[in-house]
């Protein structure tokens, strides 16, 4: 029984990597040039997080992850449970008002936290347009949201991105604190 209910468990994780073009277990994907960057918004409800940004060919072009943690938002039994939630949380209305939805979220496992990811067009001024992916990942009663804007036509690109920092442990240490647990 546990030899199959541990199967279970795995097979979503299992499929982000795949989707993620992820190499074998245990290993990060590789984060070329990421440079950490001031956190750019202004003051909202939440803390500021952390921001990083990516102008190589290496990361699909010039892109930033912005990610943090919103602690006391999540539904504490039911975690992220739809598209509402993720674009209700996300961030996306802090890099612009104009934002579609892409596509509907897809379920994705990171840094051991369980959400929805869900692809965007920001409609920027001057008429500029960014591909975008929200993330809603969550942490008990807690959130991790983050954010990807970049040149980059793929979704892939920036879920990787986001996984890959996720992964990182100086961003693991950051969350725990963040979370009260450091």
């Amino acid at each position: 029984m546990w030899r199959g209910r541990r199967l279970w468990l795995l097979l979503p994780a299992l499929a982000v990597g795949l989707a993620l073009g992820a190499v074998l277990p245990g290993r990060h994907p590789v984060l070329p040039d990421w440079q950490e960057i001031a956190w750019p918004f202004g003051r909202d409800a939440w803390p500021a997080g952390r921001a990083f940004r990516c102008g190589s060919a290496a990361c699909g072009g010039e892109q930033e992850v912005y990610l943090r943690p919103k602690v006391g938002l999540c539904n504490c039994t039911r975690g992220i449970t739809g598209d509402a939630e993720v674009d209700g949380v996300s961030d996306m209305d802090m890099l612009t008002d104009d934002f579609v939805p892409r596509a509907a979220g897809q379920p994705v496992a990171m840094g051991g936290l369980d959400g929805i990811a869900r692809p965007y067009s920001l409609h920027l001024s001057g008429g500029r347009q960014r591909n975008a992916a929200g993330i809603a990942l969550s942490h008990r009663c807690d959130l991790v949201v983050a954010a990807s804007v970049g040149d980059s036509a793929g979704q892939a690109a920036a879920l990787q991105a986001i996984a890959g920092l996720l992964s990182r442990p100086d961003i693991g240490k950051w969350l725990e604190q963040q979370f009260g647990k450091g």
